[in-house]
């Protein structure tokens, strides 16, 4: 063998093994410590990083309201991450990588403490939170990272560059983090992400008609169909004043749907509005049409073709109805002189309902309803109502029914179990009791104070009804002409004030308890007077209206609870 001139000879164990393992070439990049990272995985790591750290930042200040140690460190751990990812971006090296892993080791760690055991530090130290959506996505994006960076400490080239079309479909893993991010940024739950006494994650704070229905105890009171409908409608259901008392200071205060009622409440800049869309879309019906042009009519007699009318109405075109008469600021407005401008008593459609919260309020007006129900039940049939002195003086008119009137107790005063008048559901002495109405002589254009406890009940008047012996037999509308021609006279007395009570059971009014009408006396109802049973069983709407009583709220479940304790124990 010929050797090379100048070459000394090799020899010795191991030569061969040498010539064969030449010695390593590292690259210019990683002779400076800086990681040979594809683009693909350099992309992949700041997506991650970067957005755990924007989330962290955002939830900063939203933590400093109840902790500024939890802001600092939610704002620390956020400036850490887009360090990371910055550094990854730029120079990925590996003391940089063993960082990202040991940092969100250290934030997934930190996490899954506080929603164990609790953290030991903070506003809420000691407590467990809830999980929520955000610190999940903010977990899971950390989870990834750590995962990633720990397979390219080990293996720098394990994601390696990708083909052009590759990189594409590649590509969805840095978009879903931006997505993602962005969602979490802008989601509501993120702005209202609070902690409760406990520790875990509260509810948004509740609005002040929640802190009242909360308290209310008058629930009961109206049956369930009453609450339904004027959700519908966009009735208030709870009052100024109600409102007030839950609204902190500095909040003007509105009733529930912007409604002023005498209290100190502003007037509402925009009309109220229903809590459902119109199920007619706003293209109607002629049925509706028929309905609705009757409403508001200051006729007596067309407040009863209202009732008779909604009766032959579809689920949809009553829903409909209800939005309507909703809307229209008469038909749910009390007048200071009580004068009767829309049919009966001023209310077709359900009436309003200041809330009450005081229980003692609530047992008072429990007691008097119960007294006025006891009242009632005592003249089950027409025939009883004459054998204790009273008149008719109306035929059955559907929405009030039939008038029995006590003339010789007819007085200035409101008393509970001294009803003026008795309403059964025909003419005939076999018609029976469907409800009370009570009147007070008040010569003044003011409705009078008198009534049952609380705001519920209001007065009114029928001006310049014709009567003939006492029995009515024209309305409002009817001309002194036409009274005379009847052989009647224009009773143009403004001093009786009426109100109504529903209180007789199977009869419960779904448009409230003191309402101006009740829609189960319809047509039907008077034509099968005497045969039903009683208790508006006859009524053809009755399957309309769930006619139990309204949910109490839990504190007057816990008041009654302790009532009935005190009964069982004889006190």
């Amino acid at each position: 063998m010929t050797i090379a001139s100048g070459a000394a000879p090799a020899s010795g164990p191991g030569v061969a093994d040498d010539a064969a393992s030449p010695a390593p070439n590292p690259s210019t990049s990683e002779r400076r410590g800086v990681l040979d990272l594809s683009i693909d995985a350099r992309v992949i790591l700041v997506a991650l990083s970067a957005g755990a750290g924007v989330i962290h930042l955002v939830m900063a200040p939203i933590h400093a309201a109840g902790s500024s140690t939890e802001a600092v460190a939610f704002a620390a751990a956020g400036w850490f991450q887009l360090a990371c990812a910055l550094a990854l971006a730029l120079r990925p090296t590996r003391p940089w990588l063993a960082a990202t892993v040991a940092g969100n080791l250290l934030f997934v760690g930190t996490w899954a403490y506080s929603r164990t055991i609790g953290l030991p530090y903070g506003a809420h130290a000691g407590t467990t939170e809830a999980i929520g959506q955000i610190d999940t996505l903010t977990v899971v994006m950390q989870g990834l990272l750590i995962l990633t960076a720990a397979v390219l400490l080990a293996r720098p080239r394990a994601i390696p560059s990708l083909s052009p079309a590759a990189r594409v479909c590649a590509s969805i893993v840095p978009a879903a983090m931006l997505v993602l991010t962005t969602l979490a940024i802008v989601s509501p739950t993120t702005s209202q992400h609070s902690h409760d006494e406990t520790g875990t994650a509260s509810a948004p704070t509740p609005t002040p008609a929640q802190l009242v229905d909360a308290k209310r105890c008058d629930k009961a009171m109206n049956p369930v169909s009453y609450w339904n409908e004027t959700e519908v409608a966009g009735i208030d259901t709870i009052g100024a004043a109600a409102l007030a008392a839950a609204t902190p200071a500095g909040t003007p205060a509105l009733s529930s749907d912007g409604h002023d009622h005498g209290t100190s409440a502003a007037a509402p800049s925009t009309p109220p509005t229903t809590a459902r869309p119109d199920p007619l879309q706003g293209r109607g019906s002629a049925k509706l049409d028929q309905v609705l042009t009757k409403v508001g009519s200051d006729s007596e007699v067309d407040a009863a073709v209202v009732v008779t009318k909604i009766a032959d109405l579809s689920p949809a075109e009553y829903e409909a109805f209800l939005i309507y008469v909703g809307k229209t600021a008469a038909n749910h407005s009390h007048s200071t002189t009580g004068d009767d401008t829309a049919g009966h008593g001023g209310h077709i459609g359900p009436n309003p309902w200041l809330a009450i919260t005081d229980p003692a309020q609530c047992q008072a007006l429990n007691d008097e309803v119960a007294r006025a129900r006891a009242t009632a039940l005592k003249y089950p049939k027409a025939s009883d109502a004459q054998a204790a002195g009273y008149t008719r003086v109306t035929t059955y008119v559907p929405g009030i029914a039939a008038h029995w009137m006590k003339f010789p107790i007819v007085d200035d005063r409101f008393e509970v179990e001294q009803p003026e008048m008795l309403l059964y559901d025909g003419n005939g002495l076999d018609a029976s009791i469907v409800g009370l109405s009570y009147y007070i002589m008040h010569p003044s254009d003011n409705e009078p104070t008198q009534g049952f406890v609380g705001e519920e009940d209001h007065s009114h008047r029928h001006i310049g009804l014709c009567t003939k012996n006492a029995l009515v037999i024209g309305d409002s509308t009817t001309t002194v002409e036409e009274c005379e021609a009847m052989g009647g006279k224009k009773n143009n007395n403004n001093a009786g004030w009426m109100s109504h009570a529903w209180v007789v059971p199977g009869c419960e009014s779904p448009w409230g308890l003191f309402s101006g009408a009740n829609p189960l006396l319809d047509g039907t109802l008077g034509k099968v007077s005497g045969t039903d049973g009683g208790g508006c069983k006859g009524s053809g709407v009755r399957a309309r209206y769930d006619l139990s009583p309204g949910q109490a709220s839990a504190q007057a479940q816990t008041a009654a609870a302790g009532q009935n304790k005190e009964t069982a124990a004889g006190r």
